[in-house]
């Protein structure tokens, strides 16, 4: 076993912890450049509003009214 295995599981703020921070960040940063580059190429970075309409369209439900609960009611 090495000598260094359990440096490593308390070493939060030395050497070792210093890698595992960047090597994190950098790993979480290159995910979503990866990701902007390829919805970028696929031409899929607009703000589309179309499903926003289709959720909120007042064609699939009636408006409930709030004011009346439960048990009251006509």
């Amino acid at each position: 076993m090495n000598s260094l295995t359990p440096l490593v599981a308390y070493d939060g703020f030395g050497i070792q912890g210093s890698i595992l921070h960047y090597g994190l960040v950098i790993a979480f940063v290159g995910s979503a450049l990866l990701a902007l580059l390829y919805f970028w190429r696929k031409g899929r970075l607009d703000m589309n509003e179309e499903p926003k309409n289709q959720m909120m369209s007042p064609d699939d439900h009636p408006p409930r009214d709030k004011r009346k609960g439960k048990g009251h009611e006509k």
